[in-house]
């Protein structure tokens, strides 16, 4: 049974275009060996393998895509509780927090189908690892500021990819990954970010349109605003 698996491996070895793995099958095939090896008949060799900055950036990326959606879902809560009670707000901070989280498991998919594993520890080498202090509780318009923050960097680490795949250089260069993250991130950031840059300029108008004088009448109203439209 044994032989004639190896027999179906071999044929079928011949049809393969990369040269590299026909050799690994033609040398266990040659050896009559029991096992297969075959080192270089995986996509991460064909993939990853030769790419391999890319490779941490997009697990760096996939972590720091769940890191966010814990913090969105922070603020999400504090303005879901009794004191807050802002339903809008809420609602906006959920989607963010939801959102991040599946762009968080299609990158892990897509890692894992081109042959590499997750590294939830993987931190980008774009510069230095910084662990900021993240503060949910703070009022409605800071929270618009720092989610416009948030989603600038997400956008800026996509660029920073997007550029090391881009590369010309045989050790870098990676189309995949470039139309991957144009037709998967990048897009879906720029429309992010504009709603994100229109709430907060929205709400700072409600703010100084009432002269701070019903402050409270403009975040409701504002809040109502935010129930209807995300």
């Amino acid at each position: 049974m044994k032989a004639i698996v190896a027999l179906f491996v071999c044929m079928l070895a011949g049809a393969l275009a990369v040269d590299e793995c026909y050799q690994d099958v033609s040398l266990d095939c040659g050896q009559a060996s029991d096992g297969l090896t075959l080192q270089r008949c995986n996509a991460k060799y064909a993939e990853y393998g030769r790419h391999g900055n890319v490779a941490t950036e997009m697990q760096a990326y996939a972590n720091l895509h769940l890191e966010r959606s814990y913090e969105y879902l922070l603020s999400a809560s504090f303005f879901n509780n009794y004191q807050t009670n802002r339903a809008g707000f809420t609602k906006l901070f959920k989607k963010l927090s939801d959102d991040a989280w599946g762009k968080t498991i299609e990158l892990i998919k897509h890692i894992t189908m081109r042959g590499d594993e997750m590294n939830f520890a993987q931190r980008s080498t774009q510069k230095p690892a910084e662990r900021r202090n993240y503060t949910a509780e703070v009022h409605e318009l800071e929270s618009l500021a720092k989610a416009l923050d948030t989603q600038k960097e997400i956008a800026e680490r996509a660029f920073y990819i997007h550029r090391e795949a881009t590369r010309n250089s045989p050790h870098m260069h990676d189309p995949e990954i470039a139309q991957y993250l144009e037709e998967e991130f990048i897009e879906y950031q720029a429309k992010t970010v504009r709603d994100l840059a229109g709430h907060t300029s929205d709400l700072k108008k409600f703010i100084t349109a009432n002269n701070g004088q019903d402050l409270s009448l403009a975040l409701y109203l504002f809040d109502e605003y935010l129930q209807k439209t995300v």
